[in-house]
């Protein structure tokens, strides 16, 4: 009786878990008795045996086998040395651009840089560029005083020098300790100017570095006439207007003969 009882009561439940076995198995489902199967260890050859340990140890050379095949030794040695070529040729252009490119400094230098040095710039910077030569050269005026600094040209000698074609357009300002290192060459207008630039050099080089070429690079500016015998361009300040003109003529002859002369001792300087 009792076991008739239990069978009615799962009889209903029996049939609804045949039904539900009926259908088949989800692919998806996890089977909680099923193991994950582990994959056999994989065989590595004695190279990648090797190389593993050396990568446990550390050992940089060994972590790619095949670079003493690709990249030996020798071929790497090789490639460096060849940069190293590269590198210094190319260090070696540079430096030649440069100095290519750096242009030739001019200085010319009177007493108070309002008559005779502005004058030698403006003819000296007009025959530079009617030989098309204005990017290779860098000219400029000073005097050995400060007392006109600022002040243009004296008008006398801007009206001479228009005159000639000659536009002077400098202002005045005194010589410094950086002219010594910036300009190739410094002209003294007379032997006193030349007399106070040395000593202005001796003086400053005791306050701050400056080339031992300084005194070498300071010349007299009728040292380049060729068709007058002054030694000196006279200072026309307290003159007339013939003294103006008589500066002119000579700055003119030296002129001509310095540009000859630079040109000479310079071949990188063309048009």
């Amino acid at each position: 009786m009792l076991a008739a009882a239990v069978a009615s009561s799962s009889g209903p439940s029996a049939a609804s878990s045949s039904s539900f076995s009926s259908f088949a198995p989800n692919p998806t489902a996890r089977d909680p008795l099923r193991r994950r199967r582990t994959p056999a260890p994989l065989q590595l050859g004695p190279a990648a045996t090797n190389c593993n340990r050396q990568v446990r140890g550390r050992t940089a050379t060994s972590l790619r086998p095949r670079d003493q095949f690709v990249n030996p030794p020798a071929l790497r040695t090789r490639f460096a040395a060849a940069a190293g070529a590269e590198a210094e040729e190319m260090a070696a252009e540079g430096s030649a651009a440069a100095t290519e490119a750096k242009p030739f400094a001019v200085l010319f230098v009177c007493l108070g840089n309002i008559c005779r040095s502005p004058a030698a710039e403006a003819v000296f910077r007009n025959l530079v560029s009617k030989r098309g030569l204005d990017s290779k050269f860098h000219i400029d005026s000073a005097g050995t005083i400060g007392y006109h600094e600022g002040n243009k040209a004296d008008s006398r000698m801007t009206s001479a020098s228009k005159k000639r074609g000659i536009e002077v357009t400098s202002i005045s300002r005194p010589i410094k300790p950086s002219d010594f290192r910036d300009f190739d060459l410094i002209l003294a207008m007379d032997k006193q100017n030349y007399e106070d630039i040395l000593s202005s050099f001796e003086r400053w080089q005791h306050k701050e570095p400056l080339p031992d070429s300084g005194p070498k690079k300071v010349k007299l500016m009728c040292s380049y006439c060729k068709r007058h015998t002054e030694s000196e361009v006279p200072d026309p300040y307290y003159g007339g207007s013939k003294g103006f003109e008589k500066v002119l003529d000579l700055l003119e002859d030296a002129c001509e003969s310095l540009l000859d002369d630079i040109l000479a001792g310079n071949a990188n300087i063309s048009a």
